[in-house]
């Protein structure tokens, strides 16, 4: 990558691979930003900082950076870090770039891999007038349980003992581990055969509040972003 195209004053998010430990979802970030570009591989950044804390990086260790470009586009690269310097007042580190600029993901179609807890029923076996139907009014004393395989911003796969015919839609009730639940009308698209009585019933969204839209897809990104930082830190372990 060419250090070069990121401007001065980017703000970046650093993360730091704890060698020896496992992989958890709870880690620690910084946040950072370039104070200056030396060549393509080498920039300077200021210390990384955490509630108002400094973190000092130790030389020669391996460093995650995320950042936004000028299109918002999500990015990461590897690092190391070679110095700790002086910017004026404040202590900055001089960082050798080791990898290529990767982008992460972060449009809602993105599709996660999770099993979740889904209530559900069926509405109707055919097309119906959305805006008709209103959330609060249907009776949820009936739901039939089952879990996602994949859900995505615009859609989500069930695990279902029976298949369902293309079209029917359903009302269910998404349980996104316990840090929300989004009430969705979902529209089956394809009902497949995977083995004995199991089938994977693939749904569209035809009715979800744009502000539960904003929590799943936030939801869908710290997950795969977790997974990113895990398996990057596996990575970077064994440079």
């Amino acid at each position: 990558m060419d250090a070069n195209k990121i401007k001065i004053g980017t703000k970046f998010e650093i993360e730091i691979p704890q060698t020896g430990k496992k992989s958890t979802d709870t880690f620690t970030t910084y946040s950072s930003q370039l104070i200056d570009v030396i060549d393509k591989n080498t920039i300077v950044i200021a210390a990384p900082m955490n509630k108002s804390r400094l973190k000092f990086l130790s030389t020669d260790s391996n460093v995650l950076i995320y950042y936004l470009n000028e299109r918002q586009e999500l990015l990461y690269f590897v690092a190391t870090v070679k110095d700790h310097l002086r910017s004026g007042p404040l202590d900055a580190f001089e960082i050798t770039i080791t990898s290529d600029a990767k982008k992460i993901q972060r449009r809602k179609f993105y599709r996660l891999d999770s099993a979740l807890i889904c209530q559900y029923k069926i509405i109707e076996q055919k097309p119906v007038n959305i805006d008709s139907v209103n959330f609060s009014q249907i009776n949820t004393e009936d739901l039939s349980e089952a879990y996602t395989k994949n859900i995505s911003g615009s859609g989500f796969c069930l695990n279902l003992n029976a298949p369902l015919d293309e079209g029917t839609i359903l009302y269910a009730e998404i349980n996104l581990e316990d840090t929300a639940i989004i009430k969705v009308l979902g529209q089956v698209i394809r009902s497949n055969h995977i083995e004995d009585k199991k089938y994977e019933v693939g749904m569209h969204y035809i009715k979800i509040n744009p502000i539960e839209t904003k929590t799943l897809i936030k939801y869908i990104f710290e997950k795969q972003r977790i997974m990113l930082k895990n398996t990057l830190q596996s990575e970077v372990k064994h440079e």
